[in-house]
């Protein structure tokens, strides 16, 4: 018994070398933050079994922002670690009994861009591709039925995304890009807050789509890149 107690307070105090550890490297990795990005979204809907967009009568509508990080190049290719989180909206059921409320949130979101692919680091216009995944979540999601009752939502998924697009690299409003990207989004479990599930309402949906992100890269400044 004295051993476990000892062993017990000992835990701890071997913990917080390796927690600073992992603060330092984390630390240290925002150090090279060179962009923070902030985009709009509108997305279709390509599996519209359980659920339907409502923005223009076809589609979804969003908001998102991430830091990029630079990684190191290789060759006249750059590569970038981004942490982000994005928010989307414009979700309705396809069963007619079934008023759904809801946004789809994913919190955090870590991607890696490869940019430049070759072209001068001076390209007006600079390509990229990224891939990356998330943790999604339905967003204060309710359900409401022809009566009246309402019936709180829960469900969790990993997204999965890949995008593609280009940035301008020069003038007034260098940062500016756009990108076309897929998102899987598959809840394969709702968890409704109820011991008897309306007929008709579903136990899954698929919320994945193509989307089309606008936004701005606002570039980094440090002192010491001013200086070369």
């Amino acid at each position: 018994m004295h051993r476990l107690l000892l062993l017990l307070l000992l835990v701890p105090g071997l913990a917080r070398p390796a927690q600073a550890q992992f603060f330092d490297l984390f630390g240290s990795l925002f150090e090279n933050v060179n962009a923070v990005v902030f985009y709009g979204q509108a997305g279709v809907l390509t599996d519209n079994r359980t659920l339907e967009g409502t923005a223009a009568d076809f589609g979804t509508t969003g908001l998102g922002a991430e830091v990029l990080i630079n990684l190191p190049s290789v060759g006249d290719t750059d590569f970038e670690l981004a942490f982000g989180a994005s928010a989307v909206q414009g979700f309705q059921a396809n069963e007619p009994t079934l008023d759904l409320r809801t946004s789809i949130r994913t919190l955090p979101t870590v991607s890696v861009y490869a940019s430049r692919l070759g072209l001068p680091s001076g390209s007006p216009l600079i390509p990229y591709f990224g891939a990356g995944f998330g943790f999604t979540e339905l967003w204060n999601a309710r359900g409401y039925a022809p009566d009246g009752t309402v019936y709180p939502l829960q469900a969790e998924t990993f997204e999965l995304g890949a995008v593609a697009g280009t940035y301008l690299n020069t003038g007034p409003i260098r940062g500016l890009y756009v990108e076309l990207g897929y998102r899987r989004r598959e809840f394969s479990s709702l968890v409704w807050e109820t011991e008897q599930l309306p007929p008709g309402w579903p136990r899954s949906a698929d919320a994945s789509g193509i989307v089309v992100n606008l936004g701005w890269q606002f570039f980094i400044t440090r002192g010491e890149q001013e200086d070369e």
